[in-house]
């Protein structure tokens, strides 16, 4: 299974307050092409930082230009709402816009967008790689990104289809696909002793936006719904001016 470390960037100081297209799927759960410019504007605001980031990085190799990219992509994260089998509710909650950056020596990272409490968009991510980006551009016309944070799974869903997209596997209806998650993670849902331990995989409905590596609480009061907490591998790396950088890298 492929691990990623996160990278968390985070202002100690104060929230960072705050046009790119968002497809028919991401606008029916809510989203809109102005939620995916005022993101995407948070992100440009950070390229001083992602300089810094890229320099930090243990394979660092001297000094970077960075160049946001103009895409941002909706990311959703596996419902609890859909694993419990509520009716009527979709595979994924909305989690956050996924912008890729790349450094001029070639290396890439996401920024995490998302909502915060007053509604502006903020960063609340930066993550090593493009995993995100690569995924979205396979995407057919009105599909969803979808993650499966416990397995680390990606999927394109669309028109009652659940279509494997980090694996060789044929597509299946998504009523089958609950009943799959509904088989690995009914035990793990808010509530459960699993969930109540802080077990990774489980889920923690005061922890709505992205997994840490630390296991501490995210952000509270993003309208995201419930994500699922997950305990990732990471190096806590703590640099200067209140950063805190959670590095997440994909296995050789």
């Amino acid at each position: 299974m492929s691990r990623r470390a996160l990278v968390l960037a985070v202002l100690t100081g104060a929230a960072l307050l705050m046009t790119a297209p968002v497809s028919g799927a991401a606008q029916a759960a809510g989203i809109s092409s102005a939620d995916a410019a005022a993101a995407h504007a948070a992100a440009v605001r950070l390229q001083d930082t992602l300089v810094g980031f890229f320099a930090q990085a243990p394979d660092a190799r001297g000094p970077v230009t960075v160049q946001v990219s103009p895409d941002a992509y909706p990311v959703y994260e596996l419902s609890p709402d859909f694993v419990g089998g509520k009716p009527g509710a979709a595979p994924g909650d909305f989690a956050y816009f996924a912008v890729p950056a790349r450094a001029s020596d070639g290396r890439t990272a996401t920024l995490w967008s998302v909502r915060g409490d007053n509604g502006t968009w903020q960063v609340g991510n930066i993550a090593s790689g493009d995993v995100e980006g690569a995924f979205a551009r396979q995407l057919p016309p009105g599909a969803q990104l979808l993650h499966e944070p416990q397995v680390d799974a990606w999927y394109a869903v669309r028109d009652g289809r659940v279509t494997p997209l980090s694996e060789a596997k044929p597509a299946v209806a998504v009523a089958d696909y609950q009943r799959t998650v509904e088989a690995r993670y009914a035990d793990k849902l808010p509530g459960s002793a699993y969930a109540r331990e802080g077990e990774a995989g489980g889920y923690d409905a005061t922890s709505q936006v992205m997994p840490r590596g630390d296991g501490s609480p995210a952000p509270a009061g993003h309208d995201t719904g419930w994500v699922p907490l997950l305990i990732l591998a990471g190096v806590l790396a703590v640099s200067g001016a209140g950063y805190v950088l959670h590095l997440r890298r994909h296995p050789a």
